[in-house]
């Protein structure tokens, strides 16, 4: 895998010179290949699928905070010859993604957001499991009762907890604290930059209320609840997602020409079979 300050990454390059990349960010504890192939693969995209600093091949020590991980990715940014990208992210992942468009809004041209919250409701017992190696076994427990479903696909289920398990445990508590401190409440409505928001109906860490309130007071914004579909939500229904993704990008280019259909893309509002 290629290096690029520090973080090493997966690159597709799919998309035309006038296009802005895209950079996945994983969830807590992952790595680039949390994104199944129809997002590392973005057909019409270039596509950067980073593995944050501490996770997957990267050479970065791991951080425990939103900002150290959104510096990290600046400077990936800049390494990489690119002023401005698309931030999707996963979770974690997306509260990187909107720390970036609020603190660094002139480098960042969107916004993909799966399975975010402005704030994550961590149980306290949970970071203290993890920043102790000897009951990490217990936070782990406590990570996969959030993350999986009685119906969660058993391969799924199996990789991810076998990934989770591979994770150093400094590392995974570094995520966890991040997630536990990360609070954009009051800030949130600040965030000027166009979003696609995505959320499981089912999912139990960051349920469907986390996600209308970032459509509520983020102006330009759509939202989507995927029915039956957990905090997994990229991996349980890759397919969808990644075509919304693609429709929401294709719509962020055309309004890159004609900046009067940015004020478009906030109402195109989708719930689809709201459960939650």
């Amino acid at each position: 895998m290629p290096l690029t300050a520090g973080i090493a990454y997966s690159l597709y390059e799919g998309g035309k010179s006038d296009q802005k990349a895209v950079i996945l960010i994983h969830r807590a504890g992952g790595s680039h290949l949390d994104w199944p192939a129809e997002f590392r693969r973005l057909i019409g995209y270039t596509v950067y699928a980073v593995d944050l600093p501490g996770h997957g091949r990267s050479t970065l020590p791991g951080c425990q905070s939103v900002g150290e991980y959104a510096d990290a990715l600046l400077e990936f940014l800049a390494a990489s010859n690119r002023y401005q990208a698309v931030f999707v992210g996963h979770s974690l992942g997306a509260a990187v993604a909107m720390h970036l468009a609020l603190e660094f809004p002139q480098h960042v041209a969107g916004l993909g957001l799966f399975s975010a919250a402005a704030s994550f409701d961590v149980p306290p017992e949970l970071v203290d499991y993890l920043s102790n190696p000897s009951s990490a076994p217990l936070g782990i427990r406590l990570i996969r009762e959030r993350l999986l479903m009685s119906t969660t696909n058993p391969e799924l289920a199996a990789r991810t907890m076998s990934s989770l398990q591979k994770v150093r445990s400094s590392v995974l508590y570094g995520d966890w604290l991040a997630c536990a401190q990360f609070d954009l409440r009051q800030r949130v409505s600040q965030i000027q930059a166009p979003a696609y928001i995505a959320c499981g109906s089912l999912d139990r860490l960051t349920p469907p209320s986390r996600s209308r309130f970032l459509a509520e007071h983020m102006p330009f914004s759509r939202l989507e609840i995927v029915p039956a579909a957990g905090h997994l939500l990229p991996m349980e229904q890759s397919a969808l997602l990644a075509g919304r993704l693609r429709g929401f990008l294709s719509d962020l280019q055309a309004a890159l020409y004609n900046p009067a259909l940015l004020i478009k893309l906030p109402k195109k509002n989708v719930i689809q079979n709201d459960e939650n």
